[in-house]
Formats: C-alpha cells, structure tokens, sequence
C-alpha cells in the first residue's frame, strides 16, 4: 500500500498531466480551426488565388499529419492517467508511475510537478 505522502504525489503528478493534455489539445485545435478558416476564405475567393490554394492545400495536408500524430500522444496519454488512476490507492507510487508513461513530455510534466511540489 502507497504511504499518503506518495499518493499525494501521484496525484500532483496526474492532475499535472490531465493539464498538459487539455492544453495540447486546445492548442493544437486552435492551430487546425485557424488554417480551416484561412482555407474555407481562399475556397470562396474567385480563381486568381489558385495558387495561394495549392499552398493552403500542402499547408493543409502538413498540419493534419501533425495533428494525427498530436492526437495519437493525447490518446496514449490520456490512456496512461486512467490506468494510473485504477491503480489508486494501493498499486501505484510516483516512481513505478514514470514506468507507464509513453512520452518526455509526460516525464518533463512528472519531473517538473515533483520538483515544484517538494519544493513546498
């Protein structure tokens, strides 16, 4: 069974990480809603801009790959802090919760996280 202290920490750590989740999502959602509209206006343009629609297209085509891949780590992510979570109270401590994790970005949250709430 994990001390208090410990599953304070966990918590810290996943509260940390449901944080970074949701603002990579609201960020890279922005980015594509952004392009969309950029694009949906040289749609409705007359035929001169055909060639500022071409490269809207490629722009187009470059962010949605990045996208897939943003949230292809948001799902892996999301999918860490859920099994993390049905592994609370007894099965889970700050150390073996490092081993779950998919990404440095969940490393860099859970590193970051500890050093601030340690440093309290």
């Amino acid at each position: 069974m994990c001390s208090k202290e410990d599953c304070s920490r966990v918590c810290r750590v996943l509260s940390a990480q449901v944080a970074e989740v949701q603002a990579r999502f609201e960020s890279s959602s922005q980015e594509l809603i952004a392009t969309l509209d950029r694009l949906d206006g040289l749609l409705a343009a007359d035929s001169a801009h055909a060639r500022e629609t071409a490269a809207m297209q490629e722009a187009l085509d470059g962010l949605l790959f990045a996208q897939a891949q943003e949230h292809d780590i948001i799902r892996q992510m999301m999918g860490v802090i859920a099994h993390a979570l049905s592994l609370l109270p007894d099965d889970i401590d700050p150390d073996r919760l490092v081993g779950l994790y998919i990404s440095d970005a969940q490393r860099d949250v859970h590193r970051a996280t500890l050093e601030r709430g340690d440093a309290d």
